[in-house]
């Protein structure tokens, strides 16, 4: 398992003995000024994608980077004096020089903002003095602490800017946070003239004639960062550049002599000031450790257990031995908790290569009510992948691993031995993404069952828009830092490319780890899930038991013809064809429709179209801008068609032959339960979920997916309108449900209820569609006139009437959003959880789209949960009757099944009654559920 984000400087490793400092200590004392607004950044960026934050919602992922930044400053150098620096909110003399300056600097990120003051907080909870004068930046604010005190003291100046190098000198080094783990990496003159080929005293210059695009200072035209070190390096400085010209290239004396009005100008502006008059004496700055009455209260508040449990290592004495760290933690959200330690460590792992050693696990095995296990594989295709081993875990820090590879146990005779029990349905398994082990060991003919707990599945139940891979789960919750799958497979300076090739104990511990982290995360998540037994019942019901259902599905697959899906492609070949003809006439020369630039040529300079937006590399003529201009010009609707038709080619038409799987004749496609934030399954090699229904292209697709025996027969199984009848019990409006139980055509409905009218015409119907299917999305007026190609009054007025025809559903929808402000997330009618902290952004247009996400979530999550909850109660029943039917697919709210002509009515009647009553039991009481089957030689004749 790949763990894609290094924890690095801002999540060190807790060390067992206080760290000794620099390898040459300086004779006189440190004084340390830190860059604070770029290491803030840097912090951000470097644990975006953990996601931390308090269980109020509150982000802290910066603010734990800094806090660590400042620890391991502390810990590895022992600085004598320290300050950290930050920009004023005023504008600088910069900006009265040229008004331009910085402009193009985005805002920073609204969750990045939101914990400036936290992080300014934390400065002072840590007794550090903070340098800040209005009207000045911290590059400033540190070259005059520098020209101040540097005499006195050697100074370490800890930043990722560049800029500061023109301070380097003698005495006076940077420290950047390096991409090695837990370092900085000393700058001194000898390094800042190998990485940019100038010395420090000649930064400037270089500066000068380069710019700087973050400050949105301009350089000369042409002349990057080697051409400008190469001049410097011949002539010395900038003015001997300009009194030598005449012996520079024209294209460079061009560049130069055009630059030359605004040189003085650009070089006040990257000159750092170190002339500003700070009432600063050194005695200020000296360190000291935190006093723990105002530490740990903030620690506390913002949950950031690791900082606090690696205090006492920093700041021997610092907390009273009645109240150790962790206790000041105690039941607090882990979310906050990054990596501490090694799994290794204090763990007892061990390997297995004999057959006694073999029985003498299975009999332990045998005795357990759950264990944990995980496998070890030369492949993530489950249908290619071997065993490289097996590990089991019986309690925490304590775990075992099976070896198969090279000189390792028989394969066959092992799990023939370890079948009883892995298949044994007392026996509850527990894993991290047990699908993978599932489908694995089907392949060894092992039905492992039952999933008895599943932590990646855990911790999506727990909060869907996390980061569920083991290695961060380990991080995040355990303060354990994992050995990654690169890790494992890097070794003596080379890149092994089959796992075989890893030594068997190196493997042997990752295999261990996986088997033991999995079962340590399950008390951790058993625990969360009990703060709400809803989450822990949907994961109980819902979601474990789903992962024996979609392994059977995957494993299964589906029969394709693929004689068929050549006829399609060569009709599809054909209709392109002519459209592309047809295309070329209209724009009256041929040009290459595939190439974003000839298009907008042809559309908005030949054709003479508006413009509508605008890309990095000229004029947008995406999907959205094409559907705007539709209206203007035929060819946009030809452009359409030939685009939607190319995309089905490429992805469906010629693809899916390629994908069958030559040993089992049969598309074996992936199911996901862990990706989207509603709680809906999505598919993947092929994402089966986006065949157009109604094109004549789409409809062929599906004709192409049939029976694996000719002689059976293909049922389909699908929710009628299925998320407005929840939209209709969520919000008890009388109108949706009268229509509902009196069985009407809820669109027919809608449309006599917003037109008024008994009359209704198609158009009618189809405009009443849009809006009952858009209303749950929170569409707006102009959202609708889109669809609808109706002027925005219209739409507006359609909306309107709708809401006041139904007040009920419009009530709910507003409540919901009112609710997920307080609470921090919506719920399903089952209770599965989105957090949606953009309901309370100070930003306009975010808190509207999560509005939006927070209406339809309960409605859409709630779809999610009743076909998730048919697909176990189908599996079980067809099971339970001994049939011979198998589900094969799940696309939205169908489901698809292979039956025999014997089975076929039978499981008609077995599917719909699962289906209803899994809508009852996900919350469906008030409103009735209709379930649409059909069964036919493919899936186009059963849908």
């Amino acid at each position: 398992m790949t763990n894609e984000r290094q924890f690095d400087f801002f999540s060190p490793q807790q060390p067992r003995t206080k760290p000794e400092g620099p390898p040459a200590a300086p004779t006189k004392p440190r004084l340390f000024l830190i860059d604070g607004m770029a290491l803030v950044y840097r912090s951000y960026y470097a644990l975006q994608q953990a996601g931390m934050k308090t269980r109020d919602g509150i982000p802290t992922g910066a603010l734990h980077g800094f806090a660590s930044a400042l620890l391991k400053i502390f810990e590895m150098w022992h600085p004598e004096y320290l300050a950290v620096t930050f920009d004023s909110r005023e504008k600088t003399f910069r900006h009265n020089l040229y008004e331009p300056y910085k402009a193009n600097r985005p805002a920073p990120p609204e969750d990045l903002v939101l914990q400036i003051d936290a992080i300014i907080e934390l400065i002072d909870a840590f007794s550090i003095p903070l340098i800040k004068l209005p009207g000045y930046e911290a590059d400033d604010l540190i070259g005059s602490a520098v020209k101040r005190f540097e005499k006195q003291c050697s100074i370490y100046i800890v930043t990722p800017d560049k800029d500061l190098a023109q301070l380097v000198r003698e005495g006076v080094i940077m420290l950047k946070p390096s991409k090695k783990q837990n370092e900085l990496e000393p700058f001194g003159p000898a390094e800042i003239m190998a990485q940019f080929g100038v010395e420090p005293e000649r930064f400037i210059d270089l500066l000068t004639l380069t710019g700087d695009t973050s400050d949105n200072i301009p350089g000369a035209k042409g002349i990057g960062p080697k051409t400008a070190a190469a001049l410097l390096l011949k002539y010395g400085t900038l003015d001997n550049i300009y009194g030598n010209i005449g012996e520079l290239t024209p294209k460079t004396r061009a560049s130069l002599e055009t630059f030359k009005p605004q040189l003085d100008l650009i070089r006040q502006l990257v000159t750092i000031h170190s002339d500003i008059d700070m009432e600063l004496s050194l005695e200020t700055l000296a360190c000291k450790a935190p006093e723990q009455s105002r530490i740990m209260p903030f620690l506390k508040k913002y949950e950031l257990k690791a900082v606090a449990v690696r205090l006492p290592y920093v700041f021997p004495g610092i907390l009273s031995n009645e109240t150790p760290a962790e206790e000041n933690f105690e039941g607090m959200e882990g979310n906050n908790r990054l990596s501490l330690d090694s799994p290794l460590t204090g763990a007892d792992y061990a390997i297995i290569d004999t057959p006694e050693g073999v029985e003498k696990l299975v009999r332990q095995l045998e005795q357990a009510d759950s264990f944990s296990i995980d496998t070890e594989t030369t492949s993530l295709d489950t249908f290619q992948a071997e065993l490289a081993g097996i590990s089991f875990s019986l309690k925490p820090k304590k775990a075992r691993f099976i070896y198969f590879g090279k000189d390792g146990l028989d394969i066959g005779n092992t799990l023939e031995r370890l079948k009883p029990v892995l298949e044994n349905p007392d026996i509850s398994k527990t894993g991290q993404n047990l699908k993978y082990d599932l489908l694995v060991l089907k392949n060894y003919d092992i039905a492992l069952t039952p999933v008895g707990f599943d932590t990646m599945l855990a911790s999506y139940v727990l909060d869907p828009e996390e980061k569920h891979n083991l290695d961060d789960l380990a991080a995040r919750h355990l303060s354990v830092r994992t050995i990654t799958f690169d890790e494992l497979t890097t070794g003596e300076g080379k890149k092994r490319t089959h796992i075989l090739d890893v030594p068997s104990a190196r493997l042997s511990d990752y295999g261990c780890q996986d088997a033991d982290i999995a079962l340590r995360l399950q008390e951790v998540f058993e625990a969360k899930l009990l703060e709400d037994e809803k989450l822990l019942h949907l994961c109980k019901t819902i979601e474990f038991p789903l992962v024996e259902v979609l392994a059977g599905m995957e494993y299964q697959g589906i029969a394709i013809d693929t004689a068929h899906l050549e006829k399609t492609a060569d009709l599809v070949n054909s209709q392109i064809a002519d459209l592309t003809e047809k295309i070329h006439a209209a724009a009256g020369s041929a040009f290459n429709l595939d190439s974003p630039k000839q298009l907008a040529n042809i559309l908005f300079d030949t054709l003479g179209l508006p413009t509508k937006k605008t890309t990095k590399t000229g004029f947008s003529t995406n999907v959205e801008v094409l559907e705007e201009l539709a209206p203007l010009h035929p060819i946009i609707g030809d452009l359409l068609e030939y685009r939607s038709l190319q995309k089905l080619k490429t992805t469906y038409i010629d693809a899916l032959p390629k994908m069958i799987n030559p040993a089992t004749g049969r598309l074996h496609t992936s199911f996901n339960q862990h990706i989207t934030a509603t709680g809906r399954l999505s598919s993947s090699n092929p994402n089966l979920q986006n065949i157009p229904v109604r094109t004549t292209a789409g409809k062929e697709i599906r004709r192409a997916f049939i029976t694996s025996n000719p002689d059976n027969l293909i049922l389909s199984a699908d929710y009628s309108q299925i998320e407005l009848r929840i939209a209709a019990e969520i919000s008890g409006d009388e109108k949706l449900i009268e229509a509902f139980r009196n069985h009407e055509d809820i669109h027919r409905a809608t449309a006599k209820v917003i037109f008024n009218t008994d009359q209704i015409t198609s158009d009618m119907r189809r405009k009443a569609k849009e809006v009952n299917f858009g209303v749950l999305y929170g569409i707006q007026p102009y959202g609708l006139s889109k669809r609808l190609n109706i002027p925005q009054s219209e739409a507006k007025a359609i909306i309107e009437t709708y809401t006041t025809k139904y007040p009920g559903l419009f009530h709910a929808l507003l409540q919901i959003i009112e609710e997920g402000k307080q609470k921090g997330y919506v719920t399903t009618l089952l209770g599965r959880r989105r957090y949606i902290p953009d309901l309370n952004s100070r930003n306009g247009n975010i808190q509207k789209a999560a509005g939006r996400a927070a209406m339809n979530t309960p409605i859409q999550g709630t779809a999610a949960d009743i076909i998730k909850c048919a697909m176990n109660l189908c599996n079980r029943q067809i099971r339970a009757n001994s049939m011979n039917s198998v589900m094969l697919l799940q696309v939205h709210d169908e489901l698809l099944f292979e039956t025999t002509p014997e089975e076929k009515n039978r499981l008609t009647t077995l599917v719909e009654t699962a289906m209803i009553e899994a809508a009852v039991y996900c919350g469906l009481k008030k409103v009735p559920v209709e379930v649409d089957t059909g069964t036919g030689k493919n899936w186009l004749e059963a849908h």
